[in-house]
C-alpha cells in the first residue's frame, strides 16, 4: 500500500461516520448513505491513485456531490403523483363484463345477418369489408364486373342495416 492510499484509508476511517450521517440527513436513507460514502472514497482512490494530498473538505465535497446526484436521479425515476387523485380511482380502460357481453351479442347478430345474405352478395361483402380486397380484386376473383361488385356490396350493407335496425 503506497502513502497516498494509506492517507485515503486513514481519512476514510476518521471521516466515515461523520460523512455517513451527513448523507443520511440529505437523502433520508441510511443504507444508501453508507453506499454513497463508500462509492465516493472508491472514486477518490481510483481518480487520485498516486498523487496529491487528500483533505476532509475534499472528501465531504465528493460525498455531497454523489448524494445530490442520487437525489436528482431518484426524482427522475419517481412516479408522478397527482394530488387528490388515487391510482385506484382512475377508470379502467378495459370494457366491463356487461359491455363485453353486449358486444359479443351484437357480433353474433351481425354474423347471423351476414349468413342470411344471398350467396354472391355475401361473398362480395365479406371479400370487401372483412378481408379488405378492392372492388377490382373482387371482380377478378368472382369473375364479374367492378360495377356488379359495388352493387353487391352496397346492397349487402343496406340489407344488413335493415336487418340490424
Amino acid at each position: 500500500m503506497n502513502a497516498h492510499t494509506l492517507q485515503i484509508t486513514e481519512l476514510y476511517e476518521v471521516e466515515h461516520s461523520r460523512l455517513r450521517s451527513f448523507v443520511r440527513r440529505l437523502i433520508g436513507n441510511p443504507v444508501m448513505a453508507e453506499d454513497l460514502v463508500q462509492q465516493a472514497f472508491a472514486n477518490i482512490l481510483a481518480k487520485h491513485g498516486q498523487a496529491g494530498t487528500m483533505s476532509a473538505a475534499y472528501a465531504r465535497k465528493a460525498v455531497r456531490n454523489l448524494a445530490l446526484n442520487h437525489l436528482r436521479d431518484a426524482r427522475r425515476r419517481a412516479e408522478i403523483e397527482v394530488p387528490g387523485i388515487e391510482f385506484d380511482q382512475i377508470a379502467d380502460a378495459a370494457p366491463s363484463p356487461e359491455l363485453v357481453t353486449l358486444y359479443r351479442d351484437e357480433l353474433r347478430r351481425l354474423l347471423e345477418a351476414i349468413l342470411r345474405l344471398p350467396v354472391r352478395r355475401r361473398e362480395a361483402f365479406v371479400l370487401n369489408r372483412i378481408e379488405g380486397l378492392s372492388y377490382d380484386e373482387i371482380a377478378a376473383q368472382m369473375n364479374i364486373s367492378r360495377n356488379t361488385v359495388i352493387s353487391h356490396v352496397v346492397a349487402a350493407m343496406l340489407e344488413l342495416d335493415r336487418q340490424l335496425s
